[in-house]
């Protein structure tokens, strides 16, 4: 692994109930920058909006990241999310072209999900402290039983991966985006976020409180709220759990 920090300390388990609370409740100690929590069986992994996330024993790839962004203010602790996402986007892409980024950082391929990120942050006294960064990915799963909307990159590839070997590859190109970020490229990296976005700039239904409106996304904030020009001209911008997309 050609890194720096992330993934030099690596701690697996065979079984664990969630990388992201391990490292929650351990990261007080003296856990450095890069630590990465990996397990092959995850019995009660997170998702976005309180959701689990399912995968099955060794075939998928569940861990968890340590990173401790205090360049960071408070009010922007969406480049991370960025950040994250574009990495993710990057080590898929040199296996096949045709992934895309779902707003805030799920990872689609045609309208299917194959990987998904939940950022836990923790703050101290005002400040960003350090993140917790969990990825769940579908590498070698061959069936997600009431799961229709999920793929794996042995579907999408046709032949199965070495599950050490992704991750490897995921930590440099995790690594390269956030020393990128760190080097204050924001800019750069947001405008390649919204470039791999999904459905960026696409005439679409979503549902907001129960409505159901028409627009095309046109921007995602820095406080990671997502932009849509609806159809009468109007825009609007909306946190995670207050819209869904359609169709």
């Amino acid at each position: 692994m050609e890194t720096l920090f992330i993934g030099k300390n690596c701690l697996k388990f065979e079984e664990i109930s969630s990388t992201n609370d391990w490292l929650m409740n351990n990261s007080s100690s003296s856990l450095s920058e890069g630590t990465v929590v990996w397990t092959l069986k995850q019995f009660k992994g997170k998702g976005q909006r309180g959701s689990s996330w399912q995968s099955e024993t060794s075939k998928s790839l569940t861990f968890s990241l340590l990173l401790k962004p205090s360049f960071l203010l408070i009010s922007k602790a969406f480049d991370l999310s960025i950040c994250v996402a574009l990495a993710i986007h990057d080590c898929l892409n040199e296996l096949r072209p045709g992934f895309q980024i779902k707003w805030p950082n799920d990872i689609y391929f045609e309208n299917k999900k194959i990987a998904g990120v939940l950022i836990e942050n923790q703050i101290t006294k005002s400040r960003y402290h350090q993140a917790v960064v969990g990825i769940g990915l579908n590498v070698n799963q061959d069936e997600f039983n009431d799961l229709p909307n999920a793929i794996s990159l042995k579907q999408i590839v046709g032949v199965e991966f070495p599950l050490e070997k992704v991750m490897e590859r995921l930590c440099e190109t995790l690594e390269a985006r956030y020393l990128q970020l760190r080097a204050g490229k924001f800019e750069a990296l947001k405008q390649e976020y919204l470039s791999k976005l999904y459905r960026f700039q696409e005439t679409h239904f979503f549902k907001s409180h129960n409505e159901i409106i028409q627009g095309s996304i046109v921007d995602v904030l820095r406080n990671g709220r997502l932009q849509v020009e609806l159809s009468d001209g109007e825009f609007r911008d909306f946190d995670i759990k207050e819209i869904e997309f359609l169709d």
